[in-house]
């Protein structure tokens, strides 16, 4: 399950990268080009370098033939994705667990209520009628340009969700196959200790706290950083320290 959970999530994280760069007529990676951006991404390339596996995205997506602001906002939106979808589920994950009154703290749950603010930042910053004039940098210092990149990034994903399925949809599938793949095989770990009876919901919940910063965009891949993260938040959710 282990073995299956991982080829799942890295397959489903390939079609991420190849939709995300040839959203608004960007550049188009090969199946192949992907597949090695991904497995850089994820592999030591990846712990060799401060800004994570992410830097790896933004090269291929430079030798593609994106510009260095398009190129900058498309990781930004690979990224985001990533939270777009892993966010709602912990949120509804997080809703169940209060109602079912499950005994996981609530500082771990309502938190991520936090979440539908965020979406609605996230969809008025994006609207095509602010998004042209907040993602152009200008002649503006960093916070500017890290502001105008973001929603640049934004934008993108607006795009990917608002196009119809045949456009984006492998996109999106994707990065649920990528999340899927990556629980199912922390679940089949888990079962290496035991039956940890733990419900769906907080099995998600945990995952979610403990991959609060992804290991993509963390330095050194986040080795070390995620385990801990990881561990605490299990122990949290019902599982044995």
């Amino acid at each position: 399950l282990c073995l299956g959970g991982q080829l799942l999530a890295y397959a489903g994280y390939v079609l991420v990268v190849r939709d995300t760069a040839r959203v608004d007529n960007g550049p188009t990676l090969t199946f192949g080009e992907s597949l090695r951006t991904v497995v850089a991404g994820f592999g030591v390339f990846a712990a060799t370098r401060t800004s994570g596996g992410f830097a790896v995205d933004y090269w291929a997506l430079r030798q593609a033939g994106e510009n260095r602001d398009g190129a900058v906002a498309r990781v930004l939106a690979l990224g985001a994705l990533e939270y777009a979808v892993l966010a709602p589920a912990a949120l509804v994950s997080a809703i169940a667990l209060l109602v079912d009154g499950e005994d996981v703290p609530l500082s771990l749950t309502l938190p991520w209520l936090a979440v539908i603010p965020g979406a609605l930042i996230a969809v008025w910053l994006s609207s095509p009628k602010r998004a042209p004039r907040y993602a152009d940098p200008g002649d503006g210092g960093r916070i500017r340009q890290w502001f105008a990149h973001a929603v640049a990034g934004l934008s993108i994903l607006r795009t990917m969700f608002v196009a119809p399925p045949r456009e984006h949809g492998l996109g999106l599938l994707g990065e649920a196959a990528y999340w899927a793949g990556d629980i199912a095989c922390l679940w089949g770990a888990l079962q290496v200790f035991g039956n940890p009876r733990l419900s769906v919901p907080a099995l998600i919940v945990g995952y979610a706290t403990g991959y609060v910063l992804t290991r993509r965009s963390l330095p050194a891949g986040g080795a070390g950083i995620v385990e801990i993260a990881m561990t605490f938040a299990l122990h949290w959710v019902g599982f044995p320290f």
